[in-house]
């Protein structure tokens, strides 16, 4: 498979917890004994039929990463992980207020993790790293807004150390898309760049409105083959989507891996990115993904090295880093 050339620009960190990690880490401080059912909460299965049972294997991971050692100490872990597994880049994104249950502030969260990032590129041979910060959709959008508002200052505040954008994750559907336009554009006004998640659980008019609210890329965007008009603004745009054909599967937001869209965005000149969105939670990494995109979607090796290459263009690393990556990209090594 592709060798140090992999990038990954849609990774959310507590869905991708080593696994190895996660296990020891229950053991010692919920007392688990059996790791079958551990890790059965923790991954898909047969009983998996929508986004909502999907976004519940997310239970147990956060149960996990409360405290400040065991943040730091995951996000290390994952960092690691991914140098191993040959990225030469990834954005990694987590939303803050999923931390703060025993006591910490967003503010703290997001210090840790930017300081495990630190700590652990140090010993990485080729991978780099920036983050992405995540807003909520929890319910109706009041719910979430003064905690969304505050993720927003933070990602300004931590510009300088790693996070690079902002994003709107959770149940979409759960409130209309609309309502979170105060908070793109308050985004806008504190020169954030973002991504959203549109058109994965609910139809292509979120994919629409994320892109009226300026968005630079789409997390998924699996329905945009349902509207005409949407196919074209993402072509004339030249929005990426943020692609994670296993996570789709598994959330049923497409029925069999053979009927994805993917293939049919890529033969209209649509951008692709090939990303993973959750590792553990859906057992995969990008090997896998390409496994299935050249076996069962009719993809090249020629396509793969393709849309890594989009994706580090579409990356939100700034224009130095990310000219030193392409650099890399295209001689195979990166140092």
């Amino acid at each position: 498979m592709l060798e140090y050339k992999k990038v990954d620009l849609h990774l959310h960190f507590d869905g991708s917890l080593p696994i190895e990690w996660a296990w020891e880490t229950a053991q010692k401080e919920l007392g688990l004994t059996d790791k079958e059912a551990f890790i059965k909460s923790m991954q898909v299965d047969e009983d998996t039929h929508s986004l909502y049972d999907y976004l519940a294997r997310f239970d147990m991971p956060l149960k996990l990463l409360q405290s400040e050692d065991n943040l730091y100490e995951a996000m290390k872990a994952l960092i690691l992980e991914l140098d191993q597994q040959g990225l030469l880049y990834a954005e990694i994104r987590f939303a803050p207020q999923q931390h703060i249950k025993q006591g910490l502030s967003q503010k703290q969260v997001v210090d840790i993790l930017c300081q495990a990032r630190e700590d652990a590129l140090r010993e990485c041979t080729q991978l780099h790293v920036n983050f992405i910060l995540c807003m909520m959709i929890l319910g109706e959008e009041k719910l979430t807004h003064e905690l969304n508002e505050e993720t927003l200052y933070l990602a300004k505040e931590y510009q300088n150390r790693g996070v690079v954008a902002v994003d709107l994750a959770g149940a979409e559907g759960m409130a209309p898309m609309e309502d979170f336009r105060e908070l793109f554009m308050k985004a806008k006004e504190l020169g954030l760049v973002y991504t959203i998640h549109a058109g994965e659980s609910y139809g292509p008019m979120n994919i629409e409105k994320a892109l009226s609210f300026g968005a630079l890329r789409i997390g998924h965007g699996t329905s945009a083959i349902q509207d005409e008009k949407v196919m074209e603004l993402l072509k004339e745009k030249r929005v990426p989507l943020e692609v994670c054909i296993t996570s789709n599967v598994h959330s049923e937001a497409v029925n069999d891996y053979e009927v994805h869209p993917i293939k049919s965005y890529l033969d209209r000149g649509i951008l692709i990115c090939v990303c993973t969105d959750n590792m553990t939670i859906s057992d995969t990494n990008l090997d896998k993904e390409y496994d299935i995109l050249l076996q069962k979607l009719g993809f090249t090796m020629e396509d793969l090295i393709a849309c890594n290459q989009r994706a580090l263009e579409s990356s939100f690393a700034s224009e130095e880093e990310k000219q030193k990556l392409l650099t890399a990209f295209r001689s195979g090594s990166w140092k």
